[in-house]
């Protein structure tokens, strides 16, 4: 029997626990997995992350954290922002500290002061050393207005922070040793958890009209472990060669601009690719029976009220004013095929109604968050919603991971599947997200799925299959996703006449597969290291002509396969042979095609494979017959 005062905790596993009097959730996940409790550094508490010595005043669902769980590498790369902020007031007193979020490959803080030098950034280093030594505490504190503002009275950054606040949230601060920092949390036990910390470097960064200088940002990664910070860095040192920023500016795939911080340019050779991933996935929705729509880029406050965009989704949304009405850039596709669905009285043999939209979204991310292709604010993704019957869920995501298998294996990309559940804050009742999320979970375990849970993870309308792909280096990224929403129809008031002639609200499916064009495009490139398969490949053959006498035969060649369909770059002969082959391979041209008189003759070519140092004569029927059937079946390599 428990105590009166005890509180029951629902684990992973549905297992329930008793919180005493004095217990703290990281205690209660201690007595239930004794063995796997080293790797918690955080907790969920209904979908919402606390720290361990959190206690809840109420019973609910308790979940731990560990570093591989997105969530918990995005607390400690907050912790780590938040030793680098110690660090930096210890070494220049005067420094005013900003704000320090994780990003996607880490952390930054930005501080008010005065240029850093590399001597400062040493002695950073050496005061986080020491801080990580003396392994001390995280410790919460939660402040009255007036009290946090008398902490911060020097910090006009930190004041304007707490001004801000909602006059309903509590004020909370966290002290490491004698630094105190403004922070709603959560965080590691202690610094012994960051031994993997690791400071990559800083810079200047602008910090708006009304200050007199720039901020100092100061970038960084941080690991549980010195042995994960090693691999990151050796990792880190292969990965530059691959940097789809770099490569895509090489090979005039993309760019940006200042004037235009997070919007990519897409440049045509960047725009081959993306038509022809729009190709592969529009054969696959011709062949499942999707329809194409397109839904306006801006709709009225009201759309996004009645989706919840405005209430969960609103700090990342673009607003504009036009006639004194509110009106929001679509950060996500749904709003409007909600509307298209509730447009006219729909039958059950309409369902399963397959919509697919190829629109721009924007989306406000930070500008510290900002990384080339991989994290934009303008964005396409292959998305649809997919509206049918509760009965036609399993078969209907039973295509859709057989789809993300077939993609992922013309990619030659490995993958897994992460099933995130109720977030802190939800649309709907629970029992509505309970039956989603055994419905997700039931459909992966019977496919054979490998896939790992991530409570409180999922969007604000309903559970979610994040795709996690894999690229050469093993580093994982999101792409796709796969989301069951009970929510949204019930809210646009969407209703079909069944079998039986009465009304019903459909479900929905949000998804995408290979996700953004941009980020998968970024991926991709880093993939490959820009040696691009002959499908995807900006220039497929480059012919050369020996010398300026084979210029006219070289031009036939070059007209015959563009005739087939096939991208052809004629190049000059302006150079000697072998500095040509050369440019042609640091290119990464997937075929080089030589021509020269005695190719002429025997109507034939020399051709050149990518990465292969010999050459071999071929008719120009059988090359042609060769190509085509590469790039007609995707095959990956030339």
């Amino acid at each position: 029997m428990p105590t009166p005062y005890a509180l029951r905790m629902t684990l992973p596993d549905g297992q329930q626990l008793d919180l005493g009097e004095q217990e703290t959730v990281g205690s209660v996940l201690r007595r239930w997995a004794p063995k796997e409790a080293p790797r918690f550094l955080a907790a969920l508490v209904d979908g919402r992350p606390v720290d361990l010595d959190y206690r809840p005043n109420v019973s609910g669902a308790l979940a731990p954290l560990t570093f591989e769980d997105r969530q918990g590498w995005e607390i400690l790369q907050h912790s780590s922002a938040h030793l680098v902020a110690k660090a930096v007031v210890a070494t220049v007193p005067e420094a005013l500290p900003t704000v320090g979020p994780p990003t996607d490959d880490g952390f930054y803080y930005d501080f008010d002061v005065r240029p850093l030098t590399p001597p400062d950034l040493e002695k950073i280093r050496a005061a986080m050393d020491a801080a990580i030594a003396h392994d001390e505490p995280f410790v919460r504190r939660e402040l009255p207005r007036d009290r946090a503002n008398e902490l911060f009275r020097s910090n006009a950054y930190k004041l304007r922070y707490i001004a801000e606040a909602p006059a309903d949230e509590t004020i909370s601060v966290y002290d490491t040793g004698e630094f105190s920092d403004l922070c709603r949390g959560p965080h590691v036990p202690s610094t012994r958890w960051l031994t993997g910390v690791h400071v990559l470097g800083f810079s200047a960064i602008e910090a708006g009209e009304d200050h007199p200088r720039p901020l100092q940002r100061i970038r960084g990664v941080g690991f549980p472990t010195r042995e994960g910070l090693a691999g990151y860095l050796k990792m880190r040192e292969e990965a530059a060669a691959r940097d789809h920023r770099v490569i895509g500016q090489r090979q005039e795939l993309f760019m940006f601009t200042e004037q235009a911080p997070g919007f990519p340019f897409w440049l045509p050779n960047g725009m081959v690719i993306v038509r022809e991933l729009e190709k592969f996935v529009t054969e696959h929705l011709r062949k499942a029976g999707y329809s194409e729509i397109r839904t306006p880029l801006l709709f009225s406050k009201s759309v996004y009220q009645t989706s919840g965009h405005w209430d969960h989704y609103r700090e990342n949304m673009f607003v504009s004013t036009v006639d004194d009405q509110e009106y929001g850039w679509k950060p996500m596709n749904c709003p409007g095929a909600m509307m298209i669905f509730g447009s006219r009285p729909r039958s059950y043999r309409e369902l399963p109604l397959r919509l697919a939209e190829f629109a721009p979204l924007h989306r406000r991310e930070a500008s510290g968050t900002l990384h080339g292709l991989m994290r934009v604010r303008e964005l396409v993704q292959d998305d649809a919603h997919i509206f049918l019957t509760e009965e036609q869920i399993e078969p209907e995501i039973r295509v859709l991971l057989d789809w993300i298998r077939e993609a992922c294996a013309t990619f030659r990309l490995s993958y897994e599947f992460e099933l995130s559940t109720r977030p802190a804050t939800f649309l709907g009742e629970a029992g509505d997200w309970d039956r989603a999320e055994a419905t997700l979970q039931r459909i992966l375990r019977d496919s054979g799925a490998q896939f790992r849970l991530s409570a409180g993870e999922g969007a604000f309308y309903g559970p979610k299959v994040d795709i996690h792909i894999r690229d050469s280096l093993g580093r994982p990224w999101q792409t796709g996703t796969i989301q069951l929403d009970y929510q949204q129809p019930k809210r646009f008031h969407l209703e079909y006449q069944g079998p039986d002639g009465t009304l019903h609200t459909p479900v929905v499916v949000h998804r995408t597969i290979l996700g953004t064009w941009e980020r998968f495009t970024g991926v991709l490139t880093e993939h490959v290291a820009g040696r691009w398969p002959p499908w995807l490949a900006p220039v497929q053959v480059k012919v050369l002509p020996v010398t300026d006498r084979q210029a006219d035969g070289a031009r036939a060649v070059t007209e015959e396969l563009a005739a087939a369909g096939l991208r052809v770059q004629l190049g000059a002969s302006d150079a000697t042979l072998p500095k040509r082959i050369r440019e042609a391979e640091l290119d990464r041209v997937p075929y080089v095609v030589v021509v020269g008189d005695r190719e002429l003759a025997a109507g034939a070519v020399s051709v050149r494979l990518r990465g292969s140092r010999e050459s071999r004569t071929m008719s120009r029927a059988e090359f042609l017959a060769h190509v085509t059937d590469r790039v007609r079946r995707r095959e990956f390599e030339p």
